[in-house]
């Protein structure tokens, strides 16, 4: 019953997920936590960049 149940989560999971393909020249931000940025708090930016 348990490994059903798991089977019918990840189905619904992978149904709604998609892949991206970054392509070079390509504007992209990226999340703070990644980078350790300053202590913003709260109301601190959740992203940074864009880059390219």
């Amino acid at each position: 019953n348990e490994a059903r149940s798991k089977s019918k989560m990840t189905k619904y999971y992978n149904s709604r997920v998609r892949g991206v393909a970054f392509q070079p020249g390509n504007l992209v931000y990226r999340s703070n936590d990644a980078s350790h940025a300053a202590a913003g708090g709260k109301l601190g930016p959740k992203w940074e960049g864009p880059y390219e």
